[in-house]
């Protein structure tokens, strides 16, 4: 998993760390209900917000692929910091977000945050 800003730098890293994928998956423009295989799955915070406008709770759809999303990586803007949003829907979505970060947290055997282009990592790889 890697987790950072808006423009930081994260495709470039996860693709000199991991190389080629088999499939790239970009939550922007698809439903999280595409991913049916490992790969590279970009912008998770929006397919947080797509799974919330239709209705599914994310931490639910998360558990229920946990056998396919442990084989990805999958990179999330952090949205947690700065001001809180002022509508209902904006203070669910970070929060779901969140929630939905701390179990693929706990599942991902490697975790790194990048913040203009460097690389921190917070959970494994030796």
């Amino acid at each position: 998993m890697i987790l950072g800003g808006r423009c930081q730098g994260k495709r470039s890293y996860a693709e000199k760390l991991y190389g080629t994928f088999p499939a790239v998956y970009d939550l922007e423009t698809e439903n999280p209900e595409n991913i049916t295989s490992p790969g590279l799955v970009l912008n998770f915070h929006l397919g947080v917000r797509t799974l919330l406008n239709g209705g599914i709770s994310p931490c639910e759809f998360v558990m229920s692929r946990i056998e396919v999303l442990r084989e990805c990586v999958i990179v999330g803007d952090e949205i947690s910091g700065g001001v809180v949003p002022m509508d209902e829907f904006g203070r669910l979505w970070r929060d779901e977000t969140g929630r939905v970060y701390q179990l693929l947290v706990r599942e991902a055997d490697i975790v790194d945050r990048v913040f203009a282009g460097l690389a921190l990592r917070l959970k494994g790889g030796g």
